[in-house]
């Protein structure tokens, strides 16, 4: 079509103010991505982890606390958007463990997320201390959340 102006989403990389880039200790991966469409935007979440400052991983050998500190952040960079926990569409939560599938169950229970969408797979995970991580697809209305 002549004259027709072509559209394109806002696709911009997220930060969390409670995590670093992670390219400053030496990982090269973005926390997460923001396509944003006028009536439903997606957030793409790269794994997250208990991971703190300077790559620093915290709550070594207590997975709960590392999926309520994963769970956390996720919390934290979505909600800079509008966006919440139960906007999670689509998840992979990674347990090194096989009893600490139970425990993520739990916890996301607690967390009003019993029906969280979410695959569950056991093995390795990136560092040897790190016992779950999780990524996950976000998906919410802007419009509806002014």
């Amino acid at each position: 079509m002549a004259g027709a102006t072509e559209y394109r989403p806002a696709i911009r990389q997220l930060t969390n103010p409670h995590q670093e880039d992670p390219v400053s200790y030496g990982s090269a991966f973005s926390r997460g991505v923001l396509i944003g469409e006028p009536d439903v935007s997606l957030i793409q979440v790269s794994g997250t982890a208990a991971v703190g400052e300077g790559g620093r991983i915290l709550c070594p050998e207590d997975v709960l606390a590392q999926v309520d500190c994963a769970l956390d952040h996720i919390e934290s960079l979505v909600g800079r958007e509008g966006a919440r926990l139960e906007d999670i569409c689509a998840a992979t939560v990674f347990v090194k463990h096989p009893k600490d599938a139970a425990t993520y169950r739990e916890v996301a229970a607690s967390r009003g997320l019993d029906e969280l969408p979410a695959v569950c797979v056991v093995g390795d995970i990136c560092r040897d201390d790190l016992l779950f991580e999780i990524d996950a697809e976000v998906a919410f209305s802007p419009r509806s959340r002014r």
